[in-house]
């Protein structure tokens, strides 16, 4: 990917000044200059890009003017280095990566060189955003800043539409940040007419694909767009530069930590539960500014909750990160031989000596590969330790979405279909956890040789049964295939409930809601539109179901000038139920797709989105 989204960053300067009290004083931009290693002239077209995905292309003069609000008071910052043609990249660390960890503080330099290719004798061809870079270099000053404002709305409900995507016959490409803005200055383009190309996941393109716009110094422009998706998308919730443009144009925002926070710049994969008197939250591999391998043993922060400084889920969150000396989040379960460790169904549970805080949790990685089990959150340490592990005799092993209701911790699996007593002393024995399953009692899924419990008259027969294997829709499929049982005997056969056509689950995130007085599933579709994109939402009387009718509510399928991309891990938060409203995010990534154009700042991180259950779009899926 090439220099799509920071052509404009060297003008920001003198806006962060005045909005940002902490920005540095002399207010000007780190100047990284790309030379030849023999001649020592500038190299032009070569690319940098930011471990989030922002990148630049060097000018005429070889230069980059880089300021990106947040990084610039994270220390080092690393830096993709892919040479121009003609040049040689340069060598791989020792972790295969290409590139260099710069100090990018306000108003100092820093060079490199590039080798020059001896074998070289093409003539190089260039793209229409490479021409345009090579005839129009970056401004270094702060002095002529003064940026177009360009507000993308929800034509619904007139709310700032953030993750938009608008690109120029140059190929200059920007984003709106997590109110809906973009900051656009480009010195060249000032007073003309440029056309946009607009696209964005879940909306319509205007007529035409785009808007025909005269961008001004200090100027706006409107944009409404109308949205597909049922869902509406509120705000990233993690990674840097969250209200990037925002900031720039001098707007407030309600975010404490709007352009960084805990050093984090990317995560995935979401669990969530309140914990005395908190929102706590933990996540998988978290990426850092200095390089691209940040942080594999689990992520996590805490966060106010609404009514006791807490921010209402409709304006954001604000995430107070645990972190180490560096300032970057700390490792949350330093398992002594695991390397990388996954962590989910997070929960608070009755303890002996007060409420305390388990989660499920995987070494991927390490000399422990394979194991899993039970971890519980030591308070005094700020840090998981192992509670219990599980076995081969043990035939539940946790590993989804966690709700405490009546009682009950319910996991997701990917139907609320195991549960567990909220006591810390029953997640001390995986034997007494019990799943909702068709299962032999005592039994696991065995494929052919499984053992389908049936009664005298031979039907099969579901329940609450200790240490049984739940079912995935694969593993349910399989049973049929082998003859074991029909399709007509599933308990969960999820179906649009608009065309009947079968939707194969691969992941799903359950809890009660009061409003509808209901267990609502907000699930991710295998094999939809895009591979794992698509989101849908199903509703049951029980946890355990039956699950029969969904309805999409997102997509990001491939539309205009955007390829598929992933959301997955979705995650319902029945803690923010709000009457008509619910709320939930999912990790916004690339992974399982062929889009080798990730967005900046978004590629890897969490968004959230709402949802009102009174839409008439949701008809067919409720309880009768």
């Amino acid at each position: 990917m090439l220099d799509r989204t920071g052509v404009n960053l060297a003008f920001s300067v003198l806006l962060i000044c005045s909005a940002l009290t902490w920005a540095a004083p002399s207010c000007e931009p780190f100047i990284i200059t790309v030379k030849d290693s023999a001649s020592g002239e500038p190299v032009p077209l070569a690319e940098l890009e930011t471990v989030n995905k922002i990148s630049y292309l060097t000018d005429s003069s070889g230069r980059i003017a880089f300021l990106e609000p947040g990084l610039m008071e994270a220390g080092k910052v690393f830096f993709y280095v892919k040479a121009p043609q003609g040049y040689l990249d340069i060598k791989k660390d020792g972790f295969g990566y290409r590139g260099v960890s710069l100090n990018p503080y306000s108003g100092e330099q820093a060079e490199l060189c590039l080798t020059p290719d001896p074998n070289y004798a093409e003539s190089p061809e260039y793209s229409d955003l490479q021409l345009y870079r090579l005839k129009n270099d970056y401004v270094t000053s702060s002095a002529a800043y003064s940026p177009f404002e360009i507000s993308v709305r929800d034509r619904a409900t007139e709310r700032g539409v953030p993750l938009v995507q608008l690109e120029t016959e140059h190929g200059l490409t920007y984003h709106t940040d997590s109110a809906g803005r973009i900051a656009f200055y480009e010195p060249a383009l000032m007073g003309k007419k440029v056309f946009f190309n607009i696209d964005s996941y879940g909306y319509e393109s205007p007529n035409g694909g785009g808007k025909t716009l005269t961008p001004t110094p200090d100027g706006n422009a409107v944009i409404y767009l109308d949205r597909i998706n049922t869902a509406e998308r509120l705000y990233r919730i993690t990674g840097g530069g969250i209200y990037r443009d925002s900031v720039l144009l001098g707007r407030d925002v309600p975010l404490e930590n709007p352009l960084l926070s805990g050093k984090v710049l990317g995560q995935d994969t979401v669990a969530m539960a309140e914990y005395k008197g908190k929102y706590f939250w933990l996540w998988g591999d978290t990426d850092r500014p200095s390089y691209p391998l940040g942080n594999f043993k689990t992520s996590s922060a805490v966060s106010r909750l609404p009514g006791s400084g807490g921010l209402c889920p409709d304006e954001g969150i604000n995430l107070d990160y645990f972190t180490n000396s560096s300032g970057f989040c700390k490792e949350m379960f330093p398992h002594p031989k695991g390397q990388v460790v996954w962590m989910n169904g997070l929960a608070g549970v009755e303890g002996k000596e007060g409420e305390r805080l388990i989660a499920s949790y995987g070494v991927i990685k390490g000399d422990a590969k394979g194991e899993k089990g039970i971890a519980v959150f030591n308070d005094s340490k700020e840090e998981f330790e192992t509670l219990t592990t599980f076995e081969g005799n043990h035939n539940i092993e946790l590993s989804g979405q966690a709700h405490r209701r009546n009682g009950y911790v319910y996991i997701n699996c990917p139907y609320p279909s195991a549960r567990i007593k909220a006591e810390l002393e029953a997640f001390k024995n995986p034997q007494d956890y019990e799943a909702y399953t068709c299962l032999k009692t005592g039994t696991a899924f065995k494929g052919k040789k499984s053992q389908i419990e049936r009664d005298e008259n031979g039907r099969i027969v579901w329940g609450w049964k200790k240490n049984t294997s739940p079912l995935s829709d694969n593993q349910w499929q399989k049973l049929v295939e082998e003859g074991k049982a029909s399709q007509s005997e599933a308990w969960n056969r999820l179906t649009d409930a608009g065309t009947g056509k079968k939707i194969e689950l691969a992941f799903g995130s359950a809890g009660y809601n009061h409003h509808k007085d209901c267990w609502i599933m907000i699930c991710n579709q295998k094999w939809g539109d895009s591979f794992l994109g698509e989101i849908w939402i199903a509703a049951s009387e029980k946890p355990e179901g039956p699950w029969r009718k969904a309805r999409k509510i997102v997509t990001h399928s491939a539309a205009g000038g955007l390829e598929d991309y992933t959301f997955y891990n979705a995650s319902y938060h029945p803690e923010f139920n709000s009457g008509e409203n619910i709320y939930f995010e999912g990790t916004y990534v690339t992974t399982y797709t062929g889009n080798r154009n990730p967005t900046p700042r978004y590629d890897y991180n969490q968004i959230m989105y709402r949802l009102n259950l009174s839409d008439p779009r949701l008809d067919g899926i409720w309880p009768q």
